[in-house]
């Protein structure tokens, strides 16, 4: 049988993408899988030890406003206006309510609730222009219980309400929002959670950062008649 043009053509040509943390874990995944869909990538984190290739790598400190404002004002500037924000940078601390430290709850609100609530405030009316899609890769966390995530699991519940609340804002412009919960993923945060917790980390036994990035582009380019709003996805070894 015959394939069209349009079925061998990337997903996602011509397409602009600004995909933080995407140095490493699911975001440099993510970033990767648009690249060979055909995206064009910026992308985002706090240093870049080397070059990638037809990428446009931007360096910014999500806690702090300024790096916020100026990264939106770089991906403004650029010749084509963007198509698809996807927010995974993100900070982990533990501990209990009673011995936490309040200024680690504080670095963990900076980047994971107010600086994608920022930076999406800034680029939103670029993804309204283009009927876009806006990710917020979550965390089982913002919907399971722990004794020692209580600091973390606020901000990613935080996160959600962020998502569910926008996208009933922007769904009548043609944007589509959606929340991803991934289980346990080989990371560098990962492995520092396992550290941190005191347990033996085997990279092997939990998800793979790719496995997300294939659910995410698949829910990407469903038809325009259609939206993903939760996508919870676990390792298979419990």
């Amino acid at each position: 049988m015959n394939r069209s043009d349009n079925d061998v053509q990337p997903r996602f040509q011509n397409k602009r993408a600004l995909v933080t943390g995407a140095s490493s874990g699911i975001g440099l995944a993510i970033a990767q899988a648009l690249a060979a869909g055909g995206a064009h990538i910026h992308a985002v984190a706090r240093s870049w030890p080397q070059n990638v290739e037809a990428w446009q790598l931007h360096k910014a400190d999500l806690t702090v406003e300024a790096d916020v404002k100026r990264l939106a004002a770089e991906v403004l500037a650029s010749a084509a206006p963007l198509d698809l924000l996807i927010h995974c940078a993100g900070a982990l601390e533990i501990g209990t309510v009673a011995d936490f430290d309040i200024a680690k709850l504080d670095m963990m609100y900076k980047v994971n609730v107010r600086a994608p609530f920022l930076l999406t405030q800034l680029l939103l009316p670029q993804l309204t222009q283009r009927a876009g899609q806006i990710v917020f890769i979550n965390s089982s966390a913002a919907v399971a219980p722990n004794t020692t995530l209580a600091g973390y699991s606020s901000t990613k519940a935080a996160m959600k309400s962020i998502a569910d609340c926008l996208r009933l804002e922007v769904n009548t412009s043609g944007v589509r929002v959606m929340s991803v919960y991934p289980g346990k993923t080989a990371s560098i945060m990962q492995k520092r959670a396992h550290e941190l917790a005191g347990k033996p980390y085997d990279a092997a036994s939990l998800m793979q950062p790719e496995d997300v990035a294939q659910m995410v582009l698949s829910a990407l380019t469903l038809p325009k008649t259609a939206e993903m709003t939760d996508l919870h996805i676990r390792p298979m070894k419990k």
